[in-house]
């Protein structure tokens, strides 16, 4: 897969909430959010993830927000762009209203 594949075919702003994820078996791993879009997020996570991991997820502050995301590279220590597998029409419109929130301009 090559770097054309991974490029974000959606918009994110500069989002920053509490997320947390969790694996089939294990600990829950508590994250920040750096940006937020409808396709996916980049985060910063207390443990390290692995690339090609599929993972729950979701923002306990806003509970609409839950689904399934694909870890698809690590861009520095513990940050991870991650790919929305399952996002329901729910979560998608509540990260819409909370990028539109933001001060910032989307992230690139």
């Amino acid at each position: 897969m090559g770097a054309a594949a991974d490029r974000r075919r959606t918009w994110r702003s500069r989002v920053e909430v509490t997320c947390v994820l969790s694996r089939k078996t294990g600990k829950v791993i508590e994250a920040n959010t750096l940006d937020l879009g409808p396709g996916g997020m980049r985060l910063h996570t207390n443990r390290p993830l692995g690339i090609d991991e599929v993972l729950e997820f979701k923002l306990p502050e806003h509970a609409k927000v839950s689904g399934r995301a694909r870890v698809l590279r690590e861009q520095a220590y513990r940050i991870y762009a991650l790919r929305f597998e399952q996002l329901g029409e729910q979560a998608r419109a509540e990260i819409s209203a909370l990028a539109a929130a933001s001060p910032s301009a989307p992230a690139r």
